[in-house]
């Protein structure tokens, strides 16, 4: 997913790769209780920001508690607009999500403060934080939930596919226009409840709501707004910890703590100046200061000579904050068409590619070798028992190409591996691939890189049309959710009866019935983890053995921040490591602050 985490400023964070636990089924959890936002007093010599919120005894003065990050250009100021293209301040000011992830990725109570699940794991019902409310004084209700996800399940949202993964009664429907928004399976029981209604049992749908941001219903007013309203000032209304102060076009989003908000993470830093910048101009804005904080996404902030640097200066390798993401990049192949319908190529195509010469190589300090789609630490990953399958082993590709009828090469077409905006990092280890195979197999590549859009439309139209020359590149996949089966359902999933392959779920062309059963029965196992991960870990033997893809690495995300910024986000808990990320993106801010007590 380009950028879902990069432009969202998701930085700041060790990640310990642990699995999660079962969600929440018929059982009540306990509500949050709010703090109190009013004003407190305060010692002399303590700092207290405009939400009235007393910041830690090493505190620098208020007029400091400023963070400075950058982004591209607002194409956006709200997620319920566009994911993949630019959208900024969505995650810093207006919205709160239902539920959040622990430092175990368990989901939560965040605005909504309990839930539970029917007995046939059909219907989930919510209840809300009930002093929760807009900035402008609205109550925070039941029908600005029902209203949002109304609003997600439309056919221009281009989020919508991830939402649908929930399987919501009439989802798709409402998104095609021929089921009126209404009769989505998405209920108001009361001011303070609703329900949401799926087709099938779906365990990880409570996983999903952490990534349901509530829209304000009395403000966008029209489900079928293209998001245009965020960018009128008096729409800025807020339920999370900050609210947005001031936006101008080509220079910057400026957001203040929010004097209103009662959830349990009230804002320490007071204001967040985000300035808007290019990738490659935000290493130098840093080192003169002009930037708290770079970095935390795909690597275009920090290439790999900023990263030699960095490494080269203990006082700036103080500043590095490293941590693995849950995110594979992998090579793809049109699976349907010559010539990567032979097996015998893609399992070629496999052994080429030296993951180790990449990672010491053009990936150095920011990848670690890929075996597999799910990463190490994921639910249901099987990188163990996995790692052979596709080892580095030049010879026998090469003997395996002669089997297929291209021995050394010969009569095999040019290729021309795609990628997808590439940072430094994967453009280099791009080009490193190409010359792999060209050095072990004989078959010529050429790199090509492409704008998100045309990249995305082009992969798709292959499987919509079933023909191209769109056969062969190389894509990341981030996770959405932490479930087994998230990132394994880029390559299917539950199967509509009588529909073309072309229908089937999944982003490529790699087509396996058995497993999209596997996945499907995975699906609807409620209570019994273990046994829907076994599961997943058979079906990504499948994939893996059947080269549906080359798994060539998984990122390690690295950010620079400035030694005075502290906070829950920075600090290690009693085990040493920073946990801070199973939050994700919501109310990071809200963690940290400016201290007179620099890191050490």
């Amino acid at each position: 997913m380009k950028g879902r985490f990069a432009p969202l400023a998701i930085w700041l964070v060790i990640l310990v790769l642990v699995g999660c636990g079962p969600a929440p089924a018929a059982t009540q959890v306990p509500a949050v209780e709010a703090p109190t936002a009013a004003p407190q007093a305060a010692e002399p010599d303590r700092v207290v920001n405009r939400a009235g919120v007393e910041l830690p005894p090493d505190a620098a003065p208020l007029d400091q508690q400023v963070m400075r990050y950058a982004e591209s250009e607002a194409t956006w100021l709200t997620w319920d607009a566009s994911v993949y293209d630019e959208n900024v301040g969505d995650m810093y000011a207006w919205p709160d999500s239902c539920v959040r992830p622990d430092e175990f990725y368990e989901p939560q109570p965040n605005a909504c403060t309990s839930w539970e699940v029917s007995d046939d794991g059909l219907t989930w019902t919510f209840h809300l934080q009930e002093d929760k409310i807009w900035s402008d004084g609205t109550p925070v209700t039941a029908d600005d939930w029902v209203f949002t996800l109304q609003r997600y399940a439309r056919a221009e949202y281009d989020f919508e596919w991830f939402y649908s993964m929930a399987g919501i009664v009439n989802w798709a429907g409402v998104v095609s226009g021929e089921v009126p928004p209404e009769e989505l399976g998405v209920k108001k029981v009361d001011d303070y409840t609703f329900a949401i209604t799926t087709e099938r049992p779906a365990p990880y749908l409570i996983k999903i709501m952490a990534d349901v941001w509530v829209v304000p219903k009395h403000v966008v007013k029209d489900r079928l707004d293209d998001g245009s309203w965020a960018f009128k000032q008096e729409n800025w209304v807020s339920c999370g910890p900050y609210i947005t102060e001031a936006y101008e076009k080509g220079k910057h989003l400026i957001f203040v703590a929010n004097e209103t908000y009662t959830g349990p993470f009230p804002p320490l830093m007071d204001k967040i100046v985000v300035n808007f910048m290019e990738p490659e101009v935000r290493w130098t804005a840093y080192r003169n200061d002009e930037l708290d904080a770079i970095g935390g996404g795909y690597q275009a902030d920090l290439p790999p000579s900023a990263m030699a640097e960095i490494m080269a200066n203990p006082e700036l390798e103080k500043q590095l904050v490293a941590w693995p993401n849950f995110i594979t990049y992998y090579l793809f192949f049109d699976t349907w068409n010559p010539p990567f319908d032979n097996l015998l190529v893609r399992q070629a195509f496999s052994h080429a590619v030296d993951r180790d010469l990449l990672i010491e190589g053009p990936l150095k300090y920011q990848a670690v070798a890929a075996y597999t789609m799910n990463p190490p630490g994921f639910p249901g990953e099987n990188v163990e028992e996995l790692k052979s399958v596709q080892a580095y082993d030049p010879a026998l590709g090469a003997s395996l190409m002669e089997q297929a009828g291209y021995p050394g090469g010969a009569g095999f077409p040019k290729l021309t591996l795609y990628t997808r905006e590439a940072d430094p990092a994967l453009l280099s280890a791009a080009e490193a691939v190409a010359a792999m195979i060209k050095e072990n197999l004989g078959v010529t590549v050429e790199v090509q890189d492409l704008e998100y859009s045309i990249y995305m439309e082009s992969m798709y139209k292959q499987k919509r049309e079933k023909a191209g020359d769109f056969i062969f590149g190389i894509v990341p996949y981030e996770f959405d959710f932490v479930d087994g089966s998230n990132l394994l359902s880029v390559w299917g999933g539950c199967e509509t009866e009588g529909a073309d392959l072309s229908a089937m779920p999944g982003r490529h062309t790699w087509y396996n019935q058995d497993y999209n059963k596997l996945l499907c029965d995975a699906g609807v196992i409620f209570g019994d983890e273990e046994q829907r991960n076994t599961l997943y870990r058979q079906a990504e033997r499948m994939l893996i053995e059947d080269v549906a893809l080359v798994p060539v690495y998984h990122a390690i995300f690295v950010a620079m921040v400035k030694p005075d910024i502290r906070g829950q986000m920075l600090e290690p808990g009693e085990d040493g490591v920073v946990t801070w990320m199973r939050h994700r993106f919501s109310s990071r801010e809200s963690l940290i602050y400016r201290s007179t007590q620099p890191r050490e």
